[in-house]
């Protein structure tokens, strides 16, 4: 047992592997989205059974197309009610 020297002296790490090589960094954006199929959508989640559609930087309900059709349908059934 070494009363000055260093008991512990760890492995050298192994050499990093290479870098890529992959060419798909220097694509520009067009030719990537032709490439890989990259289509972006309005980001869209589901939380608790509703599902959830970002547009126009505002989180809106998915189905909320379809209940702007029936407020409309049911303004329309009103006014010609009257």
């Amino acid at each position: 047992m070494p009363l000055f020297g260093n008991t512990f002296s760890p492995k050298k790490t192994p050499p990093r592997k290479s870098a890529s090589l992959s060419n798909l960094h220097t694509l520009d954006r067009s030719t990537r989205e032709v490439e890989l199929g990259l289509e972006y959508g309005a980001p869209v989640m589901n939380i608790g059974g509703q599902s959830l559609k970002f547009e126009d930087g505002q989180w809106i309900t998915a189905e909320s197309h379809v209940m702007q059709k029936e407020l409309e349908d049911m303004k329309n059934h009103y006014k010609r009610k009257k």
